[in-house]
């Protein structure tokens, strides 16, 4: 990708920030960046995550300037960057990108769609285990790190009450989860222990990539 800059994420580190203009569009091709709504009182609600399926960026594609929302490095991330003028200038040589590109756009908005449903009628060990496997199979590695705080945003719910479930999930023999660090160490039964809405943002990664 010679109109691309390969660049590392860290953990929290920010890719767009709300009402700012979005410079670049980032590829990421490990790790996690989270789509995020800031709230009253400092809070962060989660829209959606993306990996390696995905891009960060969506406004240059559509010729927005800014936008409210923001996005940061969940899981440590490397990424492709691309300049926004030049991504522009890509769309228009290469068709089949901004075909992608569109099609990527119908799965974040069911992807966020999934997220908002599951987010307000399934109980915390079934999103909690949802946002774990779909973190875990973006991230080609068992060991990730998620502090208590990180998750309570992400899941919307209380620091207390992340620590209650993934307490749980250690004692099943689920997870490890040891000063923010999470193993998974049960894979098959912690999909036994998630809502259908996992199986279904996969179905719409699939859709697009024509799995």
């Amino acid at each position: 990708m010679s109109s691309a800059e390969a660049v590392h994420l860290d953990m929290r580190e920010p890719v767009i920030e709300a009402f700012q203009p979005v410079e670049h569009v980032d590829f990421p091709d490990s790790g996690v960046i989270s789509l995020l709504m800031p709230m009253e009182g400092g809070k962060l609600v989660e829209l959606a995550s993306v990996g390696k399926e995905g891009l960060i960026g969506l406004p240059v594609l559509l010729g927005v300037a800014t936008v409210g929302e923001l996005a940061f490095c969940q899981v440590p991330s490397m990424c492709w960057r691309i300049p926004a003028a030049r991504f522009k200038e890509l769309l228009k040589e290469h068709i089949e990108l901004s075909k992608l590109c569109n099609r990527y756009i119908m799965m974040l908005f069911e992807q966020i769609a999934i997220n908002t449903g599951c987010n307000r009628t399934h109980s915390t060990e079934q999103r909690l285990a949802r946002w774990l496997l779909l973190t875990h199979d973006r991230c080609d590695r068992e060991q990730m790190i998620l502090t208590q705080e990180f998750l309570a945003n992400m899941l919307g719910v209380s620091r207390t009450g992340v620590n209650a479930v993934a307490g749980k999930f250690a004692e099943q023999g689920l997870i490890k989860y040891v000063r923010g660090k999470v193993d998974i160490l049960d894979r098959p039964t912690l999909e036994q222990q998630c809502c259908s809405c996992y199986t279904r943002m996969c179905e719409a990664t699939d859709k697009v990539f024509g799995h």
